[in-house]
């Protein structure tokens, strides 16, 4: 019989060893898979068999065949022993984050495994085979975090995350005799001129503009005649004041 043995992504398998045993459990015959994942084995008799297929770092598989007269194909595939785990943390104060969500892609950029991390911040890829990989972390209002990462032969690694936080934009509006402006329209726009995010300010003047990643942007207040400022974002929060040319009336 012949056949090839491949991963669970399809890739093939080479130096997979495959062993006949007969009815009574004894070794028969022996091989391995060549370069392209291909192998054959031959029985000395016919009847009932069992294909052991066992290979580092992947479960191994055993299947009955029937061995007869004419050639038999059996195809195989060996899903990975290893496991990729970690713990995802806050930067700032390295409290375990819960929800984050890992994924982790191959060189082809396939995706081969995914985990999202539980209230301990504790995230497990199963099925992991050696090779090297990407792994992206992302969770809410967090930089996304990417490294490239090489299990060993063994299949088994650990690797623990750290995340840092978006940058939070606050500030006020305030009209010339320091009067707070409230319902102005604060827009953020980045680097290209697009718009991140449109806020308007609260009855205290404040608004608040979460998830900004670092760079430099364009703060504009409308509303009243318009005032553009420039201001760079860098760590968890900036402040940013607007000042305004208008002189609200008293209500």
């Amino acid at each position: 019989m012949d056949g090839h043995v491949r991963r669970e992504n399809g890739q093939v398998l080479p130096d997979a060893v495959l062993t006949l045993i007969d009815p009574a459990g004894r070794q028969v015959a022996r091989a391995s898979s060549a370069a392209d994942g291909g192998y054959a084995i031959s029985a000395p008799t016919t009847g009932s068999h069992v294909l052991i297929v066992s290979a580092m770092g992947y479960q191994p598989t055993a299947v009955n065949v029937s061995v007869g007269t004419r050639p038999q194909r059996v195809d195989l595939t060996l899903v990975g022993s290893g496991e990729l785990s970690g713990v995802v943390r806050a930067a700032r104060d390295g409290a375990p984050l819960p929800g984050a969500t890992i994924t982790l892609t191959d060189l082809r950029g396939e995706v081969v495994g995914a985990a999202v991390t539980g209230g301990d911040g504790a995230y497990t890829c199963g099925s992991v085979v050696s090779g090297v990989y990407t792994l992206v972390a992302a969770a809410e209002h967090m930089r996304p975090s990417a490294v490239t990462l090489t299990v060993p032969d063994s299949g088994v690694l650990r690797h623990d995350i750290t995340l840092s936080a978006m940058t939070v934009l606050t500030g006020s509006a305030r009209a010339e005799d320091g009067r707070a402006v409230p319902d102005a329209l604060v827009s953020v726009l980045d680097a290209a001129g697009d718009v991140t995010a449109t806020v308007r300010t609260d009855e205290n003047g404040r608004y608040v503009v979460p998830d900004l990643l670092e760079g430099r942007y364009t703060v504009i207040a409308r509303g009243y005649p318009p005032v553009t400022d420039q201001v760079t974002v860098a760590g968890a929060e900036v402040a940013h004041d607007v000042r305004l040319g208008y002189e609200p009336e008293d209500r």
